[in-house]
């Protein structure tokens, strides 16, 4: 039974239902056991409430979040928690997360016996807090450790990456994409992982390529990838397609657990607008197109030879017969005369002299 405190509540009713006793006195046990059951369920309820006050016309947030904070001191399964540890340190609250972080794992450390998930998945979120605290040696020595036991899921994958990423340890991060290769094509945030990767080690026409089909769908929704796509077309030199992307990942959502945040992304388009070669057209794909075009148009490779096989078509015998023109003897008459005749020493040397002369004159 999924829900085994519903199914206790509605024996309870059935029970009193048939108990003989008075109505009132039914009526009455009725309304204990249901405000009973209301007061232990009553973290459900205060959740419910908060995501009402969130999402309703004029969103109360300092509301929601004081009702969040009491459904979590009420109690809820630890799944939820984890959930609610989630929405805290995206907002922010780092602090309220990682007790929450550490709440479920007491509680389930302490049960005679423990949900091994539950454990493994608090410690991966607990780490999304420990990064917000910039605590990020620990919080990559846990993903590291939850890793080396063998644990295999994209949310240990993703995070592990994006953080080996952010600290720069690219050997380590290399590796761990050799291993989730198979999986990055079905992962948005591990494609984005490689393309970061692609970047930081200078494969810019590799990554260039990646973001163009990773940005090509509709469903990429964190900020993330748009902002290292658009360096990559910095260091490409394309600033047009930069200032693209740029603009697209402020449409985002930006969380607290991002490795990049709006001010920083507004800041950079800031400079980029500075810069002067910000405005430089030459960066369109239509004048790549037209190159790769004018360079592929001709083959510039051509090895092939003239046809210097004889065939049946080529002529074998030589044409010794005379036309009439060979005997028209039209040519003019030159006449020089022997004063006039030049030497030979001055047809071979005066025109090296007189240049070697004009040398010197200059």
């Amino acid at each position: 039974m999924k829900n085994p405190t519903l199914l206790a509540f509605l024996v309870a009713i059935i029970g009193i239902m048939i108990l003989p006793v008075a109505q009132s006195v039914r009526l009455l046990l009725i309304i204990l056991i249901f405000a009973g059951f209301i007061y232990w369920k009553r973290g459900y309820i205060l959740v419910a409430l908060g995501s009402r006050a969130l999402s309703a016309k004029q969103p109360d947030a300092e509301k929601a979040w004081r009702l969040y904070l009491k459904a979590w001191k009420a109690g809820l399964p630890a799944n939820y928690t984890i959930m609610l540890g989630n929405l805290f340190v995206q907002r922010g609250d780092k602090e309220i997360a990682l007790q929450i972080y550490d709440s479920v794992l007491e509680k389930e450390r302490g049960k005679r016996q423990p949900d091994g998930e539950i454990i493994i998945s608090a410690r991966i979120a607990r780490t999304m807090a420990l990064w917000v605290l910039d605590r990020r040696n620990e919080a990559i020595d846990e993903l590291q450790t939850v890793y080396d036991e063998g644990r295999r899921d994209k949310t240990l994958l993703i995070n592990l990456g994006t953080y080996l990423l952010a600290d720069d340890r690219l050997d380590a991060a290399s590796a761990l994409l050799d291993e989730c290769e198979q999986l990055i094509d079905q992962s948005p945030g591990l494609t984005d992982n490689k393309g970061l990767y692609l970047l930081k080690t200078g494969a810019l026409v590799e990554a260039h390529q990646l973001y163009e089909e990773l940005l090509s769908r509709d469903d990429i929704r964190f900020p993330e990838a748009y902002v290292h796509a658009a360096k990559v077309m910095i260091a490409l030199g394309k600033m047009r397609k930069a200032r693209t992307y740029l603009q697209q990942s402020l449409e985002r959502e930006f969380f607290r657990t991002s490795t990049v945040s709006r001010d920083e992304v507004e800041q950079l388009l800031e400079e980029l607008e500075k810069r002067p070669d910000s405005k430089d057209d030459v960066d369109d794909d239509d004048v790549d197109d037209e190159l790769v075009s004018t360079l592929y148009e001709n083959d510039l490779f051509d090895d092939s030879l003239p046809n210097t096989e004889v065939d049946e078509d080529d002529d074998l015998e030589p044409n010794i017969e005379l036309d009439a023109e060979d005997y028209d003897d039209n040519d003019p008459e030159v006449n020089i005369e022997a004063d006039e005749e030049p030497s030979v020493e001055s047809a071979l040397f005066d025109d090296d002299f007189d240049d070697g002369d004009e040398e010197h004159k200059k």
